[in-house]
């Protein structure tokens, strides 16, 4: 009778010790669920390149529209910033504004931002305002650029942006920022994503996406190569305008090169690393150039730079890896 009881109770252990593990794995697998991201509908013009009157450049055909984000404004109107390079005085922000992503085109609203001597910006020997980054943080807008080094600006309503001074009377973040900052909030941690582009003394060059992270938006650590070489390319434009998210336990990783005119997708379980010199995180190539992700009442959008002459988007859906 003893052992009868004794191997009752071993039984029952074991069943509800498998019940655990498979409670366990299931959860798991619903938090890690790999997948690649696909286009899923015809592009549609949402801006186009400004007539920008005095400040145009000399040449029509190299003013650009180029690096740019996305944020719906507490009046519940999206706002499109892009830098517009080329242009008499350099690199400066400009604004478009929609009342929805499924269509365009967006109405113009003019110069958002131009590089401030006083904020020691750059200004010489051009003006250099580069790269804006939308994020909304507990109810307050923020803006990420650079221009010397990472800057922000924030705003109470998503339209209105001014400096936020954060060191020294200025609103720099950090120094040797590079170019194409963006910044993604994971937990208590912010990651800010940017290029960087090495020249050598003998005509040598290499791109690379580094990474820095801070949890409170003011001190930020040493930078970290997260992205390099591989089949992008190693020269100074291979590794261009990185975007980072995470879905269901994945980073993704959308990396322009200028040489391509293609985006390189890499997908890993570690925010640090996406591979330097190593394509086994690789999982997609889209025909497009400098990308950014919107997500909006469950639906996923992706811009593209197009002919440099306005923003396109389009729908993307995430599938389940097969």
């Amino acid at each position: 009778m003893n052992n009868s009881k004794h191997l009752i109770y071993i039984y029952l252990l074991l069943f509800f010790g498998f019940l655990f593990h498979s409670f366990i794995a299931n959860a798991q697998s619903a938090e890690t669920v790999p997948k690649v991201p696909v286009l899923d509908s015809e592009w549609w013009r949402i801006s186009e390149a400004p007539d920008l009157g005095s400040l145009n450049g000399p040449d029509p055909n190299r003013q650009d529209v180029v690096d740019h984000s996305f944020i719906q404004a507490d009046d519940g109107t999206w706002q499109l910033w892009a830098c517009i390079r080329g242009t008499k005085v350099g690199r400066l922000l400009y604004g478009w504004e929609g009342d929805s992503l499924e269509e365009g085109p967006w109405r113009p609203i003019g110069i958002t931002a131009r590089a401030s001597e006083e904020y020691g910006e750059k200004i010489e020997p051009a003006e250099h305002i580069q790269a804006p980054h939308f994020l909304k943080l507990d109810g307050k807008y923020h803006m990420f650029y650079t221009s010397n080094g990472a800057r922000l600006m924030t705003s109470d309503d998503g339209k209105n942006f001014q400096r936020e001074i954060v060191n020294n009377g200025t609103n720099l973040l950090y120094e040797r920022a590079g170019r194409d900052i963006m910044v993604m909030q994971d937990g208590d941690t912010y990651f800010a994503y940017s290029t960087v582009s090495q020249v050598s003394g003998d005509g040598w060059g290499k791109g690379s996406i580094i990474v820095r992270t801070s949890k409170n938006l003011r001190n930020w650590g040493d930078y970290t190569i997260v992205s390099e070489g591989g089949i992008a390319g190693n020269g100074v434009v291979s590794a261009e305008s990185p975007f980072v998210l995470k879905i269901d336990g994945f980073y993704y990783l959308l990396r322009a090169s200028s040489v391509t005119g293609k985006t390189y997708i890499y997908r890993s379980e570690n925010p640090y690393n996406f591979g330097v010199n190593d394509d086994s995180k690789l999982i997609t190539t889209l025909p497009i150039k400098a990308p950014e992700i919107i997500k909006h009442e469950g639906q996923y959008y992706i811009s593209d730079l197009a002919d440099m002459q306005g923003i396109k988007i389009a729908r993307l859906k995430w599938e389940k890896e097969n």
